[in-house]
Formats: C-alpha cells, structure tokens, sequence
C-alpha cells in the first residue's frame, strides 16, 4: 500500500494516507482534503503565505506525485524559496502557453 499526501488548505495541515479515489476530509475541520502527491513537503503551519502557493498549484492541478514532478515545480514553476503567489500564477500561465504552441 503506498502512502500521499492530503492537505487541508484551511487548517493548513497535511496528513499522510494511503491513495485512494475517495475525497478525504480534515479530521480537525471537516472539509475536503486534496491529495498533493508523495513527494509533497508542506510548509509550516503558520507559513500562511507558502500555503497560499500551495493551494494556487493545487487549483491548477499540480501534484507531486514524483520526485521528477517535485523537482520540475520548485525549479520551473516556485524557482525560489519564497515565491509571491502572483509570480507562481504567471509562470503557471507561461507553461500553459508554451505547452498549447508546442
């Protein structure tokens, strides 16, 4: 049985489970959870701007379900540490671009 990640992006808590197609709830809140891949590292609990980043690559489908799709986030769509969640959506929108013109 393998194990992933779901996040709450309201209690900004993440829990390990194991990988099912059932939506999870929060054991705190009670609201769905999102499965954020193997491979995600979540921020710290009061790090509530590294979550709202989180969450934008959790709206636009982005998991980290490998280790190639950890590294191909934090270096193509984070690029630094700290990222302002408006430059995650351009890049977001960039790789969107690029991928629809190849």
């Amino acid at each position: 049985m393998s194990y992933t990640h779901w996040a709450c992006f309201d209690c900004r808590k993440s829990f390990a489970k194991d990988e099912s197609e059932a939506a999870r709830k929060c054991p705190e809140c009670a609201e769905k959870m999102i499965d954020m891949g193997a491979y995600f590292e979540p921020p710290r609990r009061l790090s509530k701007k590294r979550w709202d980043v989180m969450k934008v690559l959790a709206d636009y489908g982005y998991k980290f379900n490998t280790k190639d799709s950890k590294v191909y986030i934090q270096n193509r769509i984070l690029q630094t540490k700290n990222p302002r969640v408006a430059d995650v959506v351009e890049r977001i929108e960039l790789e969107k671009q690029k991928q629809r013109t190849e």
